[in-house]
């Protein structure tokens, strides 16, 4: 039978109360330190362990059950064991065994942002010429061009006003777009 200050920690938990899954992971983690001591799960390190076993934690806050006549340490210990072997299954799968060892982002960060590039990210110097373009548009634009081209980039553009001023407004943004197209060419 668990006390009722730490049945009351795990339904606090179970609400996501953070005060009192700090506390409460903090009452289990010798059971966290057995498994990290007695399993071995290539790719994680201490804080990946410890993150998962916050995760079976909470998981196992939610789902627990004082009416089973089960102590939640032990609930939480089979709960743990059966994450770590699953953890453990998954690594070991043949099919899933990368060809090349794993790596951090972090620690090659300037060889991958040699061999990555963004082809659909355009460059700051056409950047720069389409809103120096832009710039003279908006300028040389008149006040209904212009009210055409912020209805058009808004989110709900022009499908609120009526069809005789929607069409106005296409003519207008129209217009803005002739110009655009002679400044930018």
């Amino acid at each position: 039978m668990l006390p009722n200050n730490r049945l009351e920690l795990i339904r606090q938990t179970a609400k996501r109360n953070e005060e009192a899954f700090a506390q409460l992971f903090h009452q289990y983690y010798p059971i966290v330190r057995k498994y990290k001591r007695q399993y071995y799960i290539n790719g994680y390190d201490k804080d990946d362990l410890d993150q998962e076993a916050r995760m079976v934690l909470f998981r196992s806050a939610c789902r627990f059950e004082a009416a089973r006549k089960v102590s939640f340490g032990t609930f939480f210990s089979h709960n743990l064991r059966n994450r770590l072997f699953d953890l453990i299954r998954t690594n070991n799968a043949q099919k899933r065994v990368p060809v090349e060892p794993l790596t951090s982002f972090e620690a090659n960060e300037y060889l991958y942002a040699a061999k990555i590039a963004d082809n659909s990210a355009s460059s700051p110097i056409d950047a720069v010429i389409v809103d120096d373009a832009l710039r003279k548009l908006y300028s040389s634009c008149s006040p209904l061009e212009k009210r055409a081209f912020n209805l058009m980039l808004s989110e709900n553009g022009y499908a609120d006003l009526d069809p005789k001023a929607q069409r106005g407004i296409i003519n207008a943004f129209e217009r803005c777009r002739r110009k655009f197209d002679g400044e930018i060419n």
